[in-house]
């Protein structure tokens, strides 16, 4: 009986996960809410979190995508050169909606009525594919480069020392333009959000938290805890974790956040990230 139920539960979280894509089931429903919000001067965002000052995420950026159906969606992503932003390949094609333009919104706290940045190339990571997801990595490239500035300037990449090091135990940031609960209502202002999670050190823990289990590549995904309902949430997919001031007091960018579940955000489940240092290689490369 405990086999069945546990069956169940396994293949209704994996049917749930893949749903109707990214964008159908989150990013569209969500761009809707948070332009409400800003029209409004309200908001909603990350988990567990508290309002983020743009200045502690100045390679935070937000993207306002605009899908081939001409729906708008968004995603969050990481600035890492002047003119490179980093984020999820499926904030571009989840596999059911395409992307067919992204703008990109830095040292703001609101999306759609701040500046945004035309980005004139995308380049997806060459082995993505979205069903099973795998690689789920994809670079933007801007048409003016940034100046750097308090509230605005690329994260630290790591280095090759790093290659091996799981940053198992540590406790990663992770921020975003995402919702703050489940069941959240729009609040009284659109503000970034960041927490604070642990980044878990068993994978037995990490793979049996996350959706679509048997596709992943274990030596490419991060995994933090979504312990006491803290995490990632709709509108977060692309952004970065970070181990906080790591080298010389300045954040190191550790994973993208790419694998959710559908099953609701403050449920307890893993949330799972593209692993930097697994693909440091390619990242530079498109530098």
């Amino acid at each position: 009986m405990k086999f069945l139920i546990l069956f169940s539960v396994v293949v209704g979280l994996v049917a749930q996960a893949f749903g109707l894509g990214y964008h159908e089931d989150v990013g569209i429903p969500e761009a809707a809410r948070i332009r409400q919000a800003e029209t409004r001067q309200m908001s909603s965002r990350i988990i567990g979190g508290m309002p983020a000052n743009y200045k502690d995420n100045p390679y935070l950026a937000g993207l306002i995508i605009t899908l081939v159906s001409n729906q708008m969606s968004i995603c969050s992503g990481t600035l890492v050169s002047q003119k490179k932003v980093l984020t999820a390949a499926q904030c571009w094609s989840d596999g059911y909606q395409q992307g067919r333009k992204i703008e990109v919104v830095l040292g703001e706290t609101q999306l759609f009525y701040s500046y945004r940045r035309e980005v004139t190339g995308i380049s997806v990571h060459p082995g993505y594919t979205s069903k099973p997801l795998s690689n789920d990595l994809a670079m933007l490239t801007l048409r003016y480069a940034v100046n750097n500035y308090n509230y605005m300037s690329p994260v630290t990449l790591p280095f090759e020392s790093d290659v091996n090091n799981t940053f198992a135990g540590i406790g990663a940031k992770v921020s975003g333009f995402g919702k703050t609960s489940d069941w959240s209502q729009v609040g009284p202002k659109t503000d970034q959000q960041s927490v604070i999670v642990p980044v878990i050190d068993s994978w037995y823990e990490c793979y049996y938290g996350l959706p679509q289990r048997p596709a992943y590549n274990t030596d490419k995904i991060l995994c933090t805890s979504g312990a006491n309902g803290f995490g990632t949430c709709g509108g977060d997919l692309g952004g970065p974790l970070v181990a906080p001031e790591y080298f010389n007091g300045t954040d190191v960018l550790i994973g993208v956040t790419s694998i959710q579940s559908n099953m609701g955000c403050q449920n307890g489940f893993s949330t799972g990230y593209m692993r930097v240092t697994a693909y440091l290689s390619w990242i530079k490369r498109n530098l």
